[in-house]
C-alpha cells in the first residue's frame, strides 16, 4: 500500500496491511496519558510564577531599603538653606543641628602658608650653586618638626637642588621650585600647611648665601592663622585657626574663608540659617511614596477581584501577610524608644500620615500626606519632626538619677528599657537590672548584659544616696531607620521571610519537576511498548494477508480449469 511503512528502532507505521491508521490510534493514547503530566507542568508554571512575584517584590523591598537608609540620619534628613551677604569672603554650610538665625562673622586675616624665596639669583636652572668643590648642606627645619639636613654636592645645578629638596624622604612638607624675573632664576620655598605654626628655617645650612642670616631670603608670604570673631566674640581676642575652614565655632555650622577685599584690613559678612523646608518635605513626600510603591505591590498579589470571582496569584500567603504587618506596624505605631507624653511628636499621624482605611477609595491601603498639617508640624516644632523620622539611637532618660551615656552601634538595640538599682549606706551600687535583667555594675556605671537587646548599653548613676531608685531610659530611633531595619529583616538573604518562602517554593518546584520527569519517561515506556506491540500485529497481519492472497490466487486458478 502506497505511503505505508514500518521503521525499527523508532517505529512508525500509518497502516500496513489493513489499512488501520495505529500511528494515529498511539498518538491519541500518548495525549490521554499526558493528561496528569500537563497538569504537572501548569501546577509547576504557577509555582515558578509566584517565586518570580516573591522575587519582584524582594527588589521592590531593597530598593525601599535603600531610600530609607538614605536619610534615617539627620544630617541627611534635615536640611538647611545657608546665606552668605558675601560668598567672596565667607561661606558656610550646616548639618542638622544648626540653629536658625543670624550669625555676623568679622574676618580679620585668612589663614596662609608660608613662601620666601633666596635672594641669590643666577643665570638659569642649569648653574652650578655649589662651586666650593666639597659638599655643602641645606639645613631645613619646618612646622616643628626635628631639622632635615640635605647634602649637596659640588657642582650641583639650582634645578638639581630642587630635585634634591623635593625628593628628600624627610621632607617635613616643604616644595621647592625655581621661579625667575625675566633676567635671573631663584630657588623658592613653600611650606605645604598653613598657620602660625608652619614656619620654615634655613638656619645651619652651609650652603652659601642659603643661610637665615644676612637677608638670604625674602618673605613673599608669612605663615599666619585664620582670625574671626563671631556674633561680637571674642570682644578682645580673635578665634583663631591654622585653616580656612573653621568648624565647631557654632553648633552645627563651618564657615569657609575665601578672602579680604583688597584694600581693607577685614571684612564683615552676615551668615543665614534656616530650614530648607522644601527639601525636608521632599524627603517625606519620597518616604510615603515609596512605602506606597511596596504596599501597591503587595495589594495587587493578594486582592481578591470581586468582578471575576477570583483571588490573586499570592492571596491568603501567609509570608506576605507577614510583612505587609511588620510594615504597616511600622508607619501605624510609636516611633521605638519615643514617649506619647514626653516627646511632642512620636507618630507619623501627628504631622499628616495616615493610611486611607475609606471603602472604595482608589488609594484605599496606601499612605496619605496632608502637607498642610505637616506643614503647621515644621513651623511649630522641626527639629520635632526630624527626630521623629531620623533619630539614630539617640539616648535619653525620664530620671534625674541616671543618665544615658552611650552604647554600641550594631549590637545595642533601640527601644525602651525599664532601669531600677539600689544603693546601701555606703554609696554603693549593690543591685541594678535594665529591662527586668541583671545589669553589670562598675563603680557608678551599669551595663546591659550580653546576649540581649540591651547589651553594650551604659547608663551612669548620678544619685548614689541610700535607697532604691527607678526609671527608663530610652534609645531613639526615627521611622526612617525602623523601615531600613525592618527591611533588613523581611530581605535578609539568609533567615528573612522572602527567603525562606523561595527556597521551600524552590523546593516544591523541584519536587514537581521530578515528577514530570517521571511521567515523561513513563509515557515514553508506554509508546515505546505500544508501537512495538502494534509493530508486531502490523507484521502479523501483513503475513496473513499475503497468505489471503495467496489463497485467493491459487481459487482463481482452479477455477479457471
Amino acid at each position: 500500500m502506497a505511503g505505508d511503512y514500518l521503521e525499527s528502532g523508532a517505529i512508525h507505521f500509518t497502516g500496513l496491511g489493513n489499512g488501520t491508521d495505529f500511528d494515529s490510534i498511539i498518538q491519541a493514547m500518548v495525549q490521554a496519558q499526558s493528561f496528569h503530566k500537563n497538569r504537572l507542568e501548569t501546577w509547576k508554571s504557577e509555582w515558578e510564577e509566584k517565586q518570580t512575584s516573591f522575587q519582584d517584590l524582594n527588589s521592590t523591598l531593597l530598593s525601599l531599603k535603600t531610600h530609607m537608609e538614605s536619610m534615617d540620619r539627620p544630617s541627611e534628613f534635615f536640611s538647611k538653606d545657608v546665606s552668605s551677604t558675601d560668598e567672596d569672603v565667607l561661606t558656610a554650610s550646616a548639618d542638622s543641628s544648626a540653629s536658625e538665625g543670624n550669625h555676623v562673622i568679622l574676618v580679620d586675616q585668612l589663614a596662609q602658608n608660608k613662601i620666601q624665596t633666596n635672594s641669590t639669583g643666577y643665570a638659569n636652572s642649569t648653574t652650578n650653586i655649589n662651586s666650593t668643590g666639597s659638599d655643602q648642606t641645606l639645613v631645613l627645619t619646618y612646622n616643628g618638626e626635628a631639622a632635615v639636613t640635605i647634602t649637596i654636592p659640588a657642582g650641583t645645578t639650582l634645578a638639581g637642588a630642587v630635585n634634591m629638596i623635593n625628593k628628600d624622604a624627610d621632607n617635613p612638607g616643604v616644595r621647592a621650585s625655581i621661579v625667575s624675573d625675566g633676567t635671573y632664576s631663584y630657588l623658592q620655598m613653600r611650606g605645604m600647611d598653613m598657620g602660625s605654626g608652619a614656619s620654615i628655617s634655613m638656619a645651619g645650612s652651609t650652603l652659601s648665601g642659603y643661610d637665615d642670616t644676612g637677608g638670604n631670603w625674602d618673605i613673599n608670604q608669612a605663615n599666619q592663622n585664620a582670625r574671626i570673631r563671631v556674633d561680637g566674640w571674642p570682644t578682645t581676642s580673635w578665634i583663631e585657626s591654622d585653616s580656612n575652614t573653621i568648624a565647631d565655632t557654632i553648633e552645627g555650622l563651618t564657615f569657609t574663608l575665601k578672602s579680604i577685599p583688597f584694600g581693607q584690613s577685614n571684612a564683615t559678612v552676615t551668615i543665614s540659617v534656616s530650614n530648607d523646608t522644601e527639601a525636608i518635605t521632599e524627603n517625606v513626600r519620597g518616604f510615603v511614596d515609596k512605602i506606597n510603591e511596596v504596599r501597591k505591590q503587595l495589594i495587587d498579589l493578594t486582592r481578591f477581584d470581586e468582578n471575576m470571582k477570583r483571588g490573586a496569584l499570592l492571596q491568603g500567603n501567609y509570608g506576605l501577610q507577614m510583612i505587609s504587618t511588620m510594615l504597616k506596624d511600622v508607619t501605624s505605631q510609636k516611633g521605638v524608644g519615643f514617649d506619647y507624653d514626653d516627646d511632642i511628636m512620636s507618630t507619623l499621624s501627628q504631622i499628616g500620615i495616615l493610611t486611607d482605611a475609606e471603602e472604595g477609595s482608589p488609594t484605599r491601603g496606601l499612605l496619605t500626606f496632608d502637607e498642610e498639617i505637616f506643614s503647621e508640624a515644621m513651623k511649630d516644632d522641626p527639629a520635632a519632626v526630624a527626630s521623629l523620622f531620623s533619630a539614630y539611637f539617640e539616648g535619653d532618660t525620664n530620671s534625674p538619677n541616671f543618665t544615658y551615656e552611650s552604647h554600641v552601634q550594631g549590637v545595642t538595640q533601640a527601644g525602651t528599657y525599664a532601669v531600677e538599682y539600689t544603693v546601701d549606706g555606703s554609696g554603693t551600687i549593690t543591685a541594678a537590672t535594665i529591662g527586668g535583667q541583671t545589669a553589670t555594675i562598675i563603680g557608678n556605671q551599669i551595663t546591659g548584659p550580653a546576649g540581649t537587646d540591651m547589651s553594650g548599653l551604659a547608663i551612669d548613676i548620678v544619685n548614689t544616696s541610700a535607697g532604691t531608685y527607678s526609671g527608663e531610659v530610652r534609645l531613639k530611633l526615627g521611622k526612617a531607620g525602623e523601615m531600613a531595619e525592618s527591611l533588613k529583616t523581611i530581605t535578609s538573604s539568609v533567615d528573612g521571610p522572602l527567603h525562606i518562602l523561595e527556597d521551600n517554593y524552590q523546593d516544591i518546584i523541584d519536587n514537581i519537576g521530578e515528577k514530570i520527569d517521571h511521567e515523561t519517561d513513563r509515557i515514553s515506556r508506554m509508546e515505546r511498548n505500544t508501537r512495538n506491540k502494534f509493530a508486531r500485529l502490523e507484521s502479523t497481519l501483513s503475513h496473513y494477508d499475503s497468505i489471503m492472497k495467496s489463497l485467493d490466487s491459487q481459487i482463481t486458478s482452479l477455477s479457471a480449469k
